[in-house]
């Protein structure tokens, strides 16, 4: 198996000190990168080796638990995961590569969880921000069809248009006009939280259409970004008919609790690891060829030291 994570997992004696979102994280990563199948009780050993549990029987019920949540994102991704799974086992159905998408959120996911990972790959996260804004985009095309229109706005070394070239791009795609960019205009300003730009037309090309102004967040500090975009500044910037909404997407998966609390701070549409993989119940292959090709570039470095650590 890969290798323990350095956060996330404390040794648990009385009480389940292994966060669940971390450990079935581990144990996807492990049937992907390591495993071609896994036991309930191998992974409960391996816990018990690694001191992390104490007692057989406490760290398998922390597996049990695992295994529900597992079985739940399996349910919802369908076809997009790399794994199949029964009562007691866990099974690789697909390679890496042949997952590229689904392996790409697994890394970013598990990359906060291993305090070594910054220093091996360094801080500057442009290039796994420009794929996750991809990734995101062809993942709603591919759920939403032609009807919607998404447009990628946020900042990436290819992308380097200024605030003001955003809100004229932004202002002509959906007929509005544009409002006070004096205001907020200065070069450190960028794309002002706007990663992508998601909107149903009508064939009347008229104003007052379903708008989404949407935040992608591929690394550990997420959190402050589920209040972003700002809303209030937008619509400073544009003066919009009527209000957009706002939308975040993020390669995690959520325990129920938390995927509802942070619906309530976006106020708007959550995508998370499940809804986001779950376009290969619309196309199996939604993932295009140049995507699948960068995906793969970014991908083979990081198992290679994941794996090198985890021996």
């Amino acid at each position: 198996m890969l290798a323990i994570p350095t956060k996330g997992f404390a040794r648990s004696v009385r009480e389940h000190n292994v966060h669940l979102d971390v450990l079935c994280d581990w144990i996807e990563g492990s049937i992907l990168f390591g495993d071609n199948e896994l036991s309930l009780i191998d992974i409960a050993d391996v816990l018990i080796e690694e001191e992390i549990y104490v007692t057989e029987d406490f760290a398998r019920e922390g597996v049990v638990n695992a295994w529900a949540e597992l079985q739940r994102r399996l349910s919802w991704i369908g076809n997009g995961c790399a794994f199949t799974m029964d009562k007691r086992w866990i099974r690789r159905r697909a390679q890496w590569r042949d997952a590229p998408a689904y392996t790409f959120c697994i890394l970013l996911s598990l990359a906060p969880s291993y305090d070594w990972w910054a220093s091996e790959f360094g801080r500057d996260y442009t290039d796994q921000g420009d794929l996750f804004e991809l990734l995101t985009k062809e993942s709603l095309e591919a759920q939403y069809g032609s009807t919607w229109i998404v447009h990628q706005t946020g900042w990436t070394r290819t992308n380097t248009a200024s605030l003001g070239q955003v809100v004229e791009k932004v202002a002509a795609c959906l007929g509005e006009v544009k409002g006070r960019l004096e205001l907020w205009n200065d070069p450190n300003a960028k794309e002002m939280g706007l990663d992508l730009l998601w909107y149903r037309p009508f064939p009347d090309n008229r104003v007052g259409i379903p708008v989404y102004l949407v935040q992608c967040a591929s690394g550990a500090n997420w959190k402050p970004k589920l209040h972003t975009p700002n809303l209030k500044v937008w619509r400073s910037l544009i003066q919009f008919t009527t209000t957009p909404q706002r939308a975040f997407s993020a390669p995690f998966s959520f325990s129920d609790k938390v995927f509802a609390q942070n619906c309530v701070i976006v106020d708007g549409v959550l995508l998370d690891r499940c809804r986001l993989l779950g376009a290969s119940r619309y196309n199996d292959a939604w993932v295009s060829p140049s995507l699948r090709d960068r995906l793969i570039a970014w991908i083979e470095p990081r198992a290679e030291v994941l794996l090198r650590r985890s021996m």
